[in-house]
C-alpha cells in the first residue's frame, strides 16, 4: 500500500466530500478526515523507513513521482495534520463559515505533498498549489481589507514561486539523471553557478519564511483574515520556508550555503530583532502575533546557517514548537479581538480576564511559550539554537538575545492591556459591531486551544521526542554542508 500517497490524498478526498455536503455537517465530517490523517501520520513516523515511494513519471527529464519521509518531513507532517484538526475543531457548533473544512483540508493535502516530495518537480507543484486554498481562506472572511491582504499574500508568494521556478528549471537542465533530492546532492556545477543558484533558492524561501524585508504580506494577512485562516497560514505554511532552505539551499547548493552563511545570519538577526520590536510597537493584537512569527522565523534561519549540530537541530524543532504555540496564541488573540476589538491604543480595555478567565489563561500560557518560558517547546528549541550558534558567532547571538527580552515586553504588555484591570463599562462600549456578549470561550474552543497547549508543554517537558526525530536529518545536513562543530562548541 502506498501509504504516503494515502496520507497526502486523504485530506483532498475530505475536501471533496465536505464540498458536496451542505451546512454544519461539513465540520464534523472534515474533522473526521483531519483526525484520521493525523492518526495515519503518527503511525507512519514509526514505519517511515519502509514507506518510500518512487514511480517513473516523465522519463524524458528524469522526473519521478517520488515521496519520502525522513525525520524533518515526519515532524512537519505530524504538526500539519495536528494543527489542521485543531482548526476545524474550532468551528464545531458554530453557524458560520462552513467553507473552512474543505479549504483547510485542501491546503493540508498540498502542504503534506510539499513535505513528502522527494522530487523537486513534485515539490514545486505542491508548493504552488498551497497558494490556491490559502488565498481563498484569507479572502473568504474576516475584516474589510481581507481581499487586499489575500492579493498581497498571493503576489508575494507568486514572486517567490517564480524565483524558485527559475532555479528548478536550471537544475533540470544540468541534472545528469534524476530529480530526487538524493540525486541532486553534490550536483556538479561551477562555484560561481552554485553561489548564484543558492541565492535564487534562498530568496524564494525567504519570501515564504518570511524574512525582512520580504515580510509585509504576513502581518496584513494575519490581521485581516479570520483567526482560523491565520493559524493555517502560520502553523502550516510558514514551515515550508525553513524546510525548503534545508532541502534546496543546503541539500543542492551546500557550497553556496557555507559561502553565504554569515551574511544570511545577519539577515536572520535583523529579522529576529525587527520582528520583536515591531511586535512591541504594534497597535493591533493580531499584527503583534504576526510579528512574533516573523521574529521566530529569523531564529530558525539563524540556527540553520550557524551550522552546528545543536543549532541545526534546534532550528528544525523550532518549526514544530512555533507552529503549536502560534496556533494557541493566534486563536486566543482572535477570540479576544472578537470580544473587544483589535485596537490596542484606545485605552480602558482591561478586565477581560474577569469575563473570560479561560481565554485569558490560554493567551497567557501561549504567550509565555512564545517568549520561550522553560518547560515549553519553544524554550528547548531556542536554547538549542542559542547554545549552538554561540560557538560559531557569539556576537550575533548576543544581539539576538535582545529579541528574547523583547518577547517578554510584547507578550506581557498585550496581556496587561487586554485582560487585566477592572472590568468596567468601557469594555462593553468598545466591542466591535455584531460581537457576542462578553463571555468565555466555548467548550470546543477550549478543547482546541488545550490540545495545542498540551503539545507545547509535552514537547517542552520531553524535548528529546522531537530532537531525536530530526537528529538524523540534522546530522545529514551538517555532512552535506561539510561543516563540523567549532572546537569547544556544539
Amino acid at each position: 500500500m502506498p501509504w504516503l500517497t494515502v496520507i497526502g490524498l486523504l485530506p483532498l478526498v475530505g475536501a471533496l466530500v465536505t464540498t458536496l455536503v451542505k451546512g454544519h455537517s461539513r465540520v464534523p465530517i472534515g474533522f473526521v478526515f483531519a483526525a484520521v490523517t493525523f492518526g495515519l501520520s503518527a503511525w507512519a513516523i514509526g514505519a517511515r523507513a519502509s514507506l518510500d515511494e518512487s514511480y517513473t513519471w516523465i522519463p524524458q527529464i528524469g522526473a519521478h513521482y517520488a515521496l519520502r519521509m525522513d525525520g524533518l518531513s515526519a515532524l512537519l507532517v505530524i504538526v500539519t495534520t495536528f494543527v489542521t484538526a485543531i482548526v476545524i475543531l474550532t468551528r464545531w457548533k458554530t453557524q458560520r463559515w462552513f467553507n473552512l473544512p474543505p479549504l483547510a483540508l485542501a491546503l493540508e493535502s498540498a502542504a503534506l505533498f510539499t513535505y513528502l516530495a522527494n522530487d523537486i518537480l513534485i515539490f514545486f507543484i505542491a508548493f504552488e498549489v498551497t497558494l490556491i486554498p490559502m488565498y481563498f481562506l484569507i479572502a473568504s472572511g474576516g475584516k474589510p481589507k481581507r481581499s487586499a491582504a489575500a492579493l498581497k499574500f498571493l503576489l508575494f508568494s507568486l514572486a517567490g514561486g517564480l524565483v524558485l521556478l527559475g532555479g528548478v528549471i536550471y537544475v533540470m537542465a544540468i541534472a545528469p539523471s534524476g530529480l530526487s533530492f538524493s540525486d541532486l546532492s553534490g550536483l556538479a556545477m561551477t562555484p560561481g553557478a552554485e553561489k548564484v543558484l543558492f541565492l535564487v533558492f534562498f530568496v524564494a524561501f525567504a519570501f515564504k519564511s518570511p524574512l525582512v524585508p520580504l515580510h509585509p504580506w504576513l502581518p496584513d494577512a494575519v490581521e485581516q483574515a479570520r483567526p482560523a485562516a491565520s493559524v493555517l497560514l502560520v502553523g502550516v505554511l510558514d514551515g515550508i520556508g525553513l524546510y525548503g532552505m534545508v532541502r534546496f539551499c543546503v541539500g543542492i547548493t551546500p557550497g553556496g550555503a557555507t559561502w553565504a552563511a554569515y551574511g544570511i545570519e545577519i539577515a536572520a538577526l535583523v529579522t529576529v530583532v525587527y520582528g520583536a520590536f515591531a511586535a512591541i510597537a504594534s497597535r493591533s493584537l493580531m499584527r503583534m502575533a504576526a510579528f512574533t512569527s516573523i521574529s521566530h522565523a529569523g531564529f530558525m534561519v539563524l540556527g540553520l546557517f550557524a551550522f552546528t549540530s545543536a543549532s541545526v537541530s534546534g532550528a528544525m524543532t523550532y518549526v514544530a514548537a512555533h507552529a503549536l504555540s502560534a496556533t494557541a496564541l493566534i486563536l486566543a488573540a482572535g477570540w479576544a479581538v472578537k470580544r473587544r476589538g483589535d485596537d490596542l491604543t484606545k485605552g480602558a480595555f482591561g478586565g477581560l480576564a474577569r469575563r473570560a478567565p479561560v481565554l485569558a489563561g490560554v493567551f497567557l500560557v501561549s504567550g509565555l511559550a512564545t517568549l520561550a518560558l522553560p518547560g515549553t517547546a519553544n524554550f528547548a528549541a531556542e536554547l538549542s539554537i542559542i547554545i549552538g550558534a554561540w560557538g560559531r558567532h557569539p556576537v550575533l547571538v548576543a544581539v539576538a538575545l535582545l529579541a528574547v527580552l523583547g518577547a517578554g515586553v510584547y507578550v506581557m504588555w498585550a496581556y496587561q492591556r487586554v485582560f487585566t484591570g477592572a472590568a468596567d463599562v468601557a469594555v462593553d462600549e468598545m466591542q466591535p459591531e455584531g460581537a457576542p456578549q462578553l463571555g468565555d470561550i466555548r467548550p470546543t474552543s477550549r478543547w482546541a486551544a488545550g490540545l495545542a497547549l498540551v503539545g507545547v508543554i509535552a514537547f517542552g517537558v520531553f524535548p528529546g521526542a522531537i530532537q531525536n526525530l530530526v537528529s538524523d536529518t540534522a546530522t545529514q545536513t551538517m555532512s552535506v554542508a561539510q561543516m563540523s562543530d567549532p572546537e569547544g562548541g556544539r
